[in-house]
């Protein structure tokens, strides 16, 4: 055991065997150390433990069922994103792993502590650390591997890799089967992903499998969270009587586990709902709630400005409808949101009915049809292109015309 834990930091340190064994031991001592076919005296393993910078002498290798579990609550408190508690355990597990290095332990105790500093963080995991996680993965437990994917599947998500992100979360649905436990989570994640790539019948699918089993152990924060993605979802798949009727079930039911961040997202898909259904004067009374919140929190207000410009057009209130698109344009411009600055851009036009214009034409046809594309905007590449079509019809170009609503008919393939 002491070999294995020698070999993983060796290669978390980008540590040759020569390097490592320098004025200890021999290069062929060391490598019998690591694969624990040869036991060296204390004397050695402080040597090596030094120049890793772990304690090895004193190693205490028995499997602390205690520190086990305390490792799975941390684990838990990082799912629920209690700050607070992940916080409090994260400096007790640390400490309980300084006093009994363990190896199933310590690798447990690294893979979760990734987990939490991608949760506190919000952002990928470096290439160094990604490699330690790796490096452990051929001598851990079933236990480990589920954790390592899941792990490494948030890290990919965060990145906005989605297709890598489905496959390591595939690897931890099957090392899942494995395992006691069940983890709801998991499917969680496969929802939010599916989302993303816009295949919403995926997305559906876990995200009902998730609902299920937090349902059953009442963990209503979570609920909340499955009910929000299925209406997100119904929404997308312009089901918008079945969405409106879970948002507002979200409202109602769920009022005292909703975050003012989603009772603003609430707000929000009711007044694209009402937009939708044209029922414009309520879609701006929801909108304008929605901003209220939004701006309360110091969330982006960019997508509702959008939707308030939008729904004051269909309601011929061009000046209220002008006030929000210059604010949306400001925010947009400012935060650098090109998919925003695009729909702006078109929606500007659409207000000064200059889309017939050969400026517009080509900005809409070398700029924003191409930008949607690579930011992976698969709807508003659809959208672009039956515009631009639809232009080209009215100028009795038909081949161009016919050949843009072919490739928007295929938009689909483009997410996978």
């Amino acid at each position: 055991m002491k070999g294995q834990l020698i070999k993983q930091h060796r290669k978390f340190k980008n540590m040759t065997l020569e390097e490592l064994a320098y004025g200890i031991c021999s290069v062929s001592y060391l490598s019998k150390i690591e694969h624990n076919t040869m036991t060296a005296s204390n004397e050695i393993y402080h040597l090596l433990g030094e120049r890793l910078n772990i304690r090895l002498e004193n190693l205490n290798e028995e499997f602390d069922e205690e520190i086990y579990k305390e490792i799975l609550n941390w684990h838990e408190a990082i799912q629920l994103k209690d700050f607070s508690l992940m916080d409090e355990l994260q400096k007790q597990c640390t400490l309980y792993l300084h006093k009994n290095q363990n190896i199933d332990l310590t690798n447990l105790y690294k893979v979760v502590r990734s987990r939490y500093q991608l949760t506190k963080d919000y952002k990928p995991l470096s290439s160094k650390i990604t490699k330690e996680l790796r490096d452990v993965l051929p001598q851990s437990s079933n236990e480990y591997h589920f954790l390592y994917y899941k792990t490494i599947g948030i890290h990919h998500f965060l990145n906005m890799e989605y297709k890598k992100t489905i496959h390591y979360f595939q690897c931890a649905e099957k090392m899942m089967e494995k395992l006691p436990q069940y983890d709801s989570e998991l499917h969680y994640h496969f929802s939010l992903t599916y989302t993303r790539l816009r295949r919403y019948v995926e997305s559906n699918y876990y995200a009902n499998l998730a609902l299920e089993e937090y349902q059953k152990s009442l963990t209503y924060s979570k609920i909340t969270d499955c009910y929000m993605m299925l209406a997100i979802n119904y929404n997308f798949l312009e089901v918008h009587d079945v969405a409106e009727r879970l948002f507002h079930k979200l409202l109602k039911g769920s009022k005292e586990y909703l975050s003012v961040i989603d009772e603003g997202r609430i707000y929000h898909n009711l007044g694209y709902i009402y937009n939708n259904k044209k029922e414009y004067e309520l879609a701006v009374d929801h909108l304008l709630f929605a901003l209220k919140l939004k701006e309360r929190e110091n969330l982006s207000i960019v997508s509702t400005l959008y939707l308030l410009a939008e729904t004051y057009l269909h309601l011929e209130d061009k000046e209220s409808g002008r006030d929000y698109l210059s604010r949306g344009e400001k925010v947009a411009n400012k935060q650098q949101d090109k998919k925003y600055q695009h729909k702006f851009y078109v929606l500007r036009n659409k207000m000064n009915q200059t889309m017939n214009e050969d400026t517009f034409i080509d900005t809409l046809e070398k700029t924003i049809i191409p930008d949607a594309l690579s930011l992976n905007e698969y709807n508003d590449h659809k959208n672009y292109l039956e515009l631009l079509a639809e232009l080209y019809y009215d100028r009795r170009m038909y081949k161009k015309c016919s050949m843009l609503f072919i490739e928007a008919s295929r938009y689909k393939s483009k997410e996978i």
